[in-house]
């Protein structure tokens, strides 16, 4: 074997196996159901660590909220994606679409309780903006893999129901 061609190969087989392993992980990521959960309080953003919102889960159908999911590592969602009726703690039942906690909320993705999604400076601004207005409620889509890993994918705004309770105020 000639030197050029040892060298092409010593530079492509690992550009190839860098290749394949992007491609694997970006297919896996792209995998799952989309849910919409409402949610509630938030910080907007911390300037030292980039822009995003860490934002608390409104899961329908936990009496005590996020507060019910202190330690817990699975949740069940029912309804029909992407439409969330009602969510519940297992307690050894069967359950049909289960999210996992991967962390705690200074996961990437946040836990059960709390989720943070990065997003540009431009953004940030208008997310606080709107996650303060008391008559729109935020909406965040997540993606929940067959293994019940969660991402949250983007936030949108609804017109909060006339008798709906007031948002909770943002952390200052």
């Amino acid at each position: 074997m000639n030197r050029r061609l040892a060298l092409t190969l010593a530079l492509a087989l690992p550009l190839a196996g860098l290749a394949t392993s992007w491609a694997t992980t970006h297919r896996a990521a792209q995998q799952g159901t989309e849910w919409l959960v409402p949610i509630g309080g938030y910080d907007p953003r911390d300037l030292l660590r980039g822009h995003y919102v860490i934002y608390t889960y409104d899961w329908p159908g936990l009496e005590g909220g996020s507060v019910d999911l202190a330690g817990e590592p699975v949740l069940c969602l029912e309804g029909q994606a992407p439409d969330l009726a009602r969510v519940y703690l297992p307690e050894g039942e069967p359950c049909e679409h289960p999210v996992r906690a991967s962390g705690g909320w200074n996961d990437p993705e946040g836990g059960l309780a709390s989720g943070r999604l990065y997003v540009s400076q431009e953004r940030a601004a208008e997310l606080q903006r709107r996650l303060a207005d008391s008559k729109l409620q935020g909406i965040v889509r997540i993606r929940v893999r067959e293994d019940g890993h969660l991402t949250p994918l983007d936030i949108t705004f609804h017109p909060r129901p006339a008798d709906a309770e007031a948002p909770v105020e943002p952390n200052p």
